[in-house]
């Protein structure tokens, strides 16, 4: 017992919190392990789906956006190659001298067809020389080429449509192309050209609409020489151009250089192509797979960035889209965010039910355990009471037993002191007559030595009825004392019932 009593209070020395506190804890923890379980279900499952998902719209873009271009370009193709296979055209190349109304007004209505956005229509000699155009002539380029040397020569080749590297008029700030396709008689001979000089304005229009998505996002057109012929454009007026507009990623061969020289291209004459450099671009241009996501740090941008292009399948260009990565990430990064917002409420919710809930639970059990203190020192108190009354009590019953024995005794002495006294009385009244003065005495010696003795007795006997006076009072007192103790126990007996009601409401009835 007294080794129990001693690994007790080490039990709660080791106790740090109250169960107040305890409660609430257990009940945040409870609720926290499941949150955290679905948080790291969605930084391991649903994160990677959702970056994938994004990454996916993100390709798609590029891809509808690169088709649209094709589509453009291929019906502007096509009203080249019909303008081409057109008999008043043959006609006209075939006699320039011949009235050219008739072709006036196919120029006429190509040059009006809605998003067609055609700066001039032209037909040209096999020597290239200006016929007819509308609805002005044609700007030469470089060395005053109205066909640039690479048309030429491929359109001896081939039949199809040829269209040129990117030209660029700062004045009128406007970018474009030329589409040739040749004009032949019944002998495939090459009776002249039939040269559209296309606006890129209809080709900027998905580039600067990147920037509508509002995340930083931006988008840009390489020709087959690595120059951005088309740039997400910051300036909505249209007034002033990005400056990497026209600038090459990595540094041009000096063949490309010369032909840049030569036909004036992407605006030469009047701001020189240079290089912005991008390594990084470059290498995810001429390594990645179309329809990739790579990441890289674009040139002039400060922070990482999602890319994925797709080319043409119609011109030598490739879209590339730009977006922030964490823009890729975002949505993810908000639905993790979100869940620690609400993790934070619950677990604020749930700390404070726990607290109220503690209470409520903890109070009743503190206060039976301090009526349970309360009773352990009363029941200790009582105890050492019951210790003393059993030592008054061990005294009491030896002071009266040995009293008892003394009064016994000194009862039964007295008696046959009494006895003697009588006995000679009776002799001395007998034999008055015939005694001597030797045995009158004699027996007067013995009367007063039994008187003695008798009186020493009634003496032992009054100490005896002290002593047992005494017990008597003791034994009031001990009887007092085990009344007081019967009535401690029976508060004690009350308390612990009340405490049984306490832990009873708590933890509830079987």
């Amino acid at each position: 017992m007294s080794q129990m009593r001693k690994e007790i209070p080490l039990a709660l020395k080791k106790r740090r919190f109250s169960l107040s506190v305890y409660i609430p804890l257990l009940l945040a923890l409870c609720a926290i392990i499941p949150l955290l379980i679905t948080i790291g279900s969605i930084e391991i499952f649903l994160r990677p789906a959702l970056i994938s998902q994004i990454s996916t719209d993100m390709e798609k873009s590029t891809q509808t956006h690169m088709q649209l271009v094709d589509t453009y370009l291929s019906e502007r193709l096509n009203d080249v190659k019909t303008l081409s296979e057109t008999a008043a055209i043959k006609d006209q190349l075939k006699n320039p001298q011949a009235d050219s109304t008739n072709v006036r007004n196919i120029l006429l209505s190509i040059q009006h067809r809605d998003i067609a956005n055609y700066i001039s229509v032209s037909l040209l000699t096999s020597r290239g020389n200006n016929v007819i155009s509308y609805p002005a002539p044609p700007s030469s380029h470089g060395k005053k080429y109205l066909i640039v040397p690479g048309a030429q020569q491929a359109l001896k080749q081939s039949g199809h449509v040829y269209v040129s590297d990117v030209f660029y008029d700062l004045t009128s700030n406007i970018a474009s192309v030329d589409l040739y396709a040749r004009v032949v008689d019944n002998n495939s001979q090459i009776l002249g050209y039939v040269r559209a000089s296309l606006s890129l304005r209809r080709i900027w229009e998905p580039v600067d609409s990147e920037q509508e998505s509002g995340n930083s996002s931006y988008a840009t057109i390489l020709d087959q020489n690595g120059v951005r012929i088309a740039y997400t454009n910051p300036d909505l007026s249209g007034f002033t151009r990005s400056p990497f507009l026209f600038k090459a990623i990595a540094p041009l061969s000096t063949e490309i250089k010369n032909q840049i020289q030569n036909e004036n291209l992407y605006g030469q004459d009047t701001n020189a192509v240079t290089t912005e450099a991008d390594p990084e671009l470059a290498s995810f241009q001429n390594n990645g797979k179309q329809g990739d996501i790579g990441q890289i740090n674009p040139a002039g941008q400060q922070q990482a960035y999602a890319v994925t292009r797709y080319t043409s399948s119609v011109v030598p260009w490739t879209y590339v889209l730009f977006r922030p990565l964490n823009a890729v990430t975002g949505l993810a990064d908000q639905q993790l965010i979100s869940i620690f917002i609400i993790v934070t409420l619950v677990l604020v919710a749930v700390l404070g039910i726990g607290v109220v809930v503690g209470r409520n639970l903890a109070l009743p059990i503190l206060r039976s355990v301090i009526l349970l203190r309360e009773s352990n020192v009363n029941l200790k108190t009582l105890a050492d009471e019951e210790s003393v009354v059993a030592a008054e009590q061990t005294w009491m019953v030896e002071a009266s037993q040995v009293a008892l024995k003394s009064v016994q005794y000194y009862t039964n002495s007295t008696s046959i002191a009494a006895q003697r006294v009588n006995q000679l009385t009776r002799e001395l009244v007998r034999d008055i007559p015939t005694l001597n003065r030797e045995r009158l005495q004699k027996v007067l010696g013995e009367i007063a030595e039994a008187a003695s003795y008798i009186e020493r007795s009634v003496k032992h006997q009054k100490t005896m009825n002290d002593k047992l006076e005494t017990s008597l009072r003791v034994t009031t007192q001990v009887t007092e004392q085990l009344t007081r103790g019967a009535t401690s126990t029976n508060e004690a007996a009350s308390q612990m019932e009340y405490i049984v009601k306490q832990l009873t409401s708590v933890v509830g009835e079987k």
